[in-house]
């Protein structure tokens, strides 16, 4: 079972065409993340410019999904997205922070 903070990303490539992106993470695992229910939404918006969304990166350490002008997705949120059998109970979540 995956902890939080043991979710290394390694590689991103986006696929502007579904908006999504694949994942590889330190473990050698792929996942990939669809980004397109957030399009036009809040902070988010931007992603829905394929040129924008082209630009994703990863982040310090490994541990998000980076764009321009600070939109990030935390590696431990897509991680447990991808395998939510594994993500923490929220009553431990919340005795952690």
């Amino acid at each position: 079972m995956a902890q939080m903070l043991d979710n290394i990303i390694v590689a991103a490539v986006p696929d502007v065409a579904t908006y999504s992106v694949a994942v590889t993470w330190a473990d050698g695992e792929i996942t990939i993340h669809c980004f397109r229910h957030l399009l036009g939404k809040g902070v988010c918006a931007a992603l829905g410019d394929p040129g924008f969304f082209a630009q994703v990166r990863v982040g310090e350490r490994g541990r998000s999904l980076a764009w321009p002008d600070e939109v990030d997705f935390c590696a431990d949120a897509l991680w447990f997205a991808a395998h939510p059998a594994e993500a923490p109970a929220r009553e431990e979540r919340q005795a952690a922070g």
